[in-house]
């Protein structure tokens, strides 16, 4: 896209993918969010969920590539053969949506770190096949995520759309097997600072050549369900957004997986200490992942 004066302008961002806790009253329609439903009318299943997977598709097709900005085009992360492409971009609150901002006058920008791999398709040490990326990283996507991550110490499922999704095929759109819930991602920080809980809602869809895993914050405090409550004991609540994609290259010879995040840890921990650990966290998961989908498949994990 172009403006009169010829020079490209990135897309409009969406309202879903943000640093804002969607509430209950949002959300598609749920027996366990009846109360909290009970004086709205929720969006329609099929159409929240094709919103949200259209803003994360455009977001990595056409946003990053766009405005974010390479910080090294070959990091490592053994045991992945593939080098890391690392990239960064703060979103400023001017280009974020009104509706998706926390309060009227928020002028709190987004840190976003992202990273592009390229794998050889095959079932081999230091890389993974198109299967294994699609099982390992879309199907049971928090369970897996806290085998692989040792800082992951729980994935507790709250609630599920599975009955509302499955009444409709599991088909939203040209996507197949959507999935939707409520997921609590408990992180364990080390000492003095407290262990992080991360609520979110994650979406995961697959089309013929890729996948996409979309996590969004959520407000669980009045959710029956919950494990993790506000105030808990040595529990700091935090949020993150986050978007992952797979897709098939160069014939189905390689697998280019990306991924994007935005986070805010709370707690005393300043964000430019933040920005300083999640690079090398976002790179890291390349490795901690191709390792286990290495270990999974001789079947020792």
């Amino acid at each position: 896209m172009a403006d009169h004066t010829g020079q490209r302008v990135p897309p409009t961002l969406g309202k879903y993918v943000r640093m804002r806790a969607l509430q209950p009253t949002e959300l598609p329609a749920h027996p366990d969010l009846a109360e909290q439903q009970k004086a709205g009318t929720p969006p329609n299943i099929q159409e929240f969920v094709l919103a949200v997977l259209e803003e994360a598709e455009g977001f990595m097709s056409r946003y990053m590539t766009q405005t974010f900005k390479i910080k090294d085009r070959s990091k490592k992360s053994p045991p992945s053969t593939a080098p890391v492409e690392l990239l960064s971009h703060e979103i400023s609150a001017s280009d974020i949506p009104k509706e998706a901002r926390t309060s009227e006058g928020d002028n709190s920008p987004e840190a976003w770190f992202a990273r592009t791999s390229v794998h050889e398709n095959v079932a081999k040490d230091g890389t993974a096949s198109w299967e294994e990326f699609d099982q390992g990283l879309r199907a049971n996507h928090s369970q897996h995520e806290m085998e692989y991550t040792p800082d992951v110490k729980d994935a507790h499922r709250i609630l599920d759309w599975n009955n509302e999704l499955g009444a409709v095929g599991r088909r939203v759109g040209t996507w197949e097997d959507v999935e939707m819930g409520i997921v609590e991602m408990y992180h364990h920080i080390p000492p003095p600072l407290n262990d992080r809980v991360f609520p979110v809602l994650i979406i995961t869809a697959k089309a013929t050549q890729d996948f996409l895993v979309v996590q969004i914050p959520v407000d669980t405090a009045s959710i029956i369900g919950a494990k993790y409550k506000l105030g808990a004991a040595k529990i700091q609540h935090a949020m993150y957004c986050s978007i992952e994609r797979g897709e098939l290259l160069d014939h189905g010879k390689k697998v280019k997986w990306q991924m994007a995040t935005a986070s805010d840890a709370k707690g005393v921990l300043p964000m430019w200490a933040q920005k300083m650990g999640v690079p090398g966290a976002v790179v890291k998961d390349v490795g901690l992942f191709i390792g286990w989908v290495g270990k999974r498949r001789v079947g020792k994990v």
